[in-house]
C-alpha cells in the first residue's frame, strides 16, 4: 500500500472521491457538509459550504468508527485504512476517527497508534481541535509526550499504560487514568502487581481505593457480578464493625479475604463481639476538624466526629473509620448534595522527606450504600477540587 500524502489538506486535488456527511440544518444549524477523503489522501477532512467554499477540519469530527461504517460509502472509506490501525482505534469512542486521521498524517503518530494507542489518545484528548499541536507532540519521545501533558513520565508510567486493557467509552475511565498518572502522587504505582488493568479494575479502584493491590481487590476482579454485589452490600458494614470492636488488625483481615463467605464469617464474628464490647469513642472526638478547603453551598466539609458518624449512618458506609486520620490532618471528608448525594474523601500527600505537602487528591467518592457515582458526579467533584487547588489551604 502506498504511503498517505501528508500535505493533501493544503491542496484542492485529491485521488479519492470524498465520503460526504451531511446534516439536517434545521436541527444542527450546520450550513455545510463534511468531506472525508480516504487513506490515499491522508484522510483529509473539510467543511464544504453551498457557495463552494471549503475549509480544513483541523480537529476531531466526533464520529464513531461504527457510525461512519453504517453510512452509505462509509465501509469503503474505513476499508481504505490499514486494518490493524482501525482495530486499535475502535476502543477510543468519538476520538477513534481523529486518531486515524492523525496516524495518516504522521509516521510517529502511526507508530503510537500501533504500539501505544493510549498515549496517542491522551494527546488527541488534550487537543481535540488542533491537529497541528497533536502532530507536534507526536514528534517527541514518549516520555517527553507524557511530561508535556503534565503526567508522570517515568518508564514505570509507560509500563502502567501498556497494562491497561479498557475501552474508553465512558468519561470516568479517562478521569481515573489522568488521576493515577498525576506526577505528584504517582498513584499508578498501586497497580504494580497487576498484569492487566481492565475497566473493572479501574471501577473497583474508584469505588474502593484501599482494596487496590490487596487479595480482596484481586478477588473482586475475577468474581462473578453476583458475588461482587454480595460483597459490596456488606463490605462497608464489615469495615465499620472492625472499627467498633477495636480490632487493630481489622483492615488487614478484611484485605486478606478472598470470598463472600469468608467476609460474611468475619462480619458475623465481629457482630457478636460488638454486642459484648462497649464502644468508647476516642478522647479526640470532641475536637473540631481543621479542613483545607471551605467547600461551598453544594460541597460541605465534615467538621467533627459527630458529623462524621451521622454521615456514615445517613449514607450507610464506614467513613467514621477515618476519624484518627482526620485529626492528624491526613484525611478530610466532605458531603455533596448535587447532582447526587455522595461522600467525598480527600487524602493529603507527603513529600519524599516525610513532611506533609499541600497536595490533595480524591481518595473516594461514595454514593449511598457504596454505589458507584455517576459520570456527572465525578466531573463535579474533580472540577471542584481543581478549582480549590488554586486556593492556598
Amino acid at each position: 500500500m502506498s504511503m498517505p500524502v501528508c500535505c493533501t489538506e493544503y491542496k484542492n486535488e485529491h485521488i479519492s472521491t470524498p465520503l460526504i456527511l451531511s446534516f439536517d440544518e434545521t436541527l444542527t444549524f450546520f450550513p455545510f457538509v463534511l468531506e472525508f477523503y480516504d487513506w490515499r489522501d491522508g484522510l483529509a477532512m473539510y467543511r464544504a459550504y453551498p457557495d463552494g467554499h471549503r475549509e480544513l477540519l483541523e480537529g476531531s469530527c466526533s464520529f464513531y468508527i461504527e457510525h461512519i461504517e453504517s453510512l452509505a460509502g462509509g465501509k469503503a472509506w474505513i476499508d481504505s485504512i490499514p486494518v490493524q490501525l482501525v482495530h486499535k482505534a475502535r476502543a477510543y469512542a468519538d476520538l477513534g476517527v481523529y486518531m486515524l486521521k492523525i496516524a495518516a498524517m504522521s509516521d510517529k503518530a502511526r507508530y503510537l497508534l500501533s504500539q501505544r494507542p493510549i498515549l496517542l489518545y491522551l494527546v488527541c484528548e488534550r487537543y481535540p481541535l488542533d491537529h497541528e499541536q497533536v502532530l507536534t507532540l507526536c514528534e517527541l519521545g514518549q516520555r517527553a509526550i507524557l511530561s508535556s501533558l503534565g503526567l508522570a513520565s517515568s518508564r514505570s508510567a509507560l509500563r502502567f499504560i501498556d497494562r491497561i486493557q479498557s475501552d474508553f467509552s465512558t468519561r470516568s475511565v479517562v478521569i481515573v487514568i489522568h488521576r493515577l498518572l498525576d506526577p505528584e502522587t504517582i498513584m499508578f504505582t498501586l497497580f504494580r502487581h497487576y498484569q492487566t488493568i481492565t475497566t473493572l479494575t479501574l471501577q473497583i479502584y474508584l469505588q474502593w481505593p484501599t482494596l487496590t493491590g490487596t487479595k480482596l481487590g484481586f478477588y473482586l476482579m475475577t468474581a462473578s457480578p453476583r458475588e461482587r454485589l454480595r460483597i459490596n452490600q456488606i463490605l462497608s458494614d464489615v469495615f465499620q464493625l472492625g472499627y467498633r470492636v477495636l480490632d487493630v488488625d481489622s483492615v488487614r483481615r478484611i484485605h486478606a479475604v478472598t470470598s463472600y463467605d469468608a467476609l460474611k464469617q468475619l462480619h458475623d464474628r465481629w457482630l457478636i463481639a460488638q454486642r459484648t464490647t462497649k464502644f468508647v469513642p476516642d478522647p479526640s472526638c470532641d475536637k473540631t476538624y481543621e479542613i483545607p478547603f471551605a467547600g461551598n453551598s453544594n460541597i460541605v466539609p465534615i467538621l467533627n466526629y459527630q458529623q462524621l458518624e451521622n454521615e456514615g449512618m445517613e449514607q450507610n458506609h464506614y467513613v467514621a473509620i477515618y476519624h484518627n486520620r482526620i485529626i492528624k490532618g491526613e484525611y478530610f471528608v466532605y458531603k455533596m448534595h448535587m447532582p447526587e448525594r455522595v461522600t467525598i474523601g480527600l487524602k493529603r500527600h507527603y513529600l519524599a522527606n516525610g513532611r506533609v505537602s499541600e497536595t490533595y487528591t480524591v481518595d473516594q467518592i461514595q454514593a449511598r450504600n457504596n454505589r458507584m457515582p455517576s459520570y456527572e458526579t465525578l466531573e463535579t467533584v474533580y472540577s471542584w477540587l481543581d478549582s480549590m487547588k488554586s486556593v492556598k489551604p
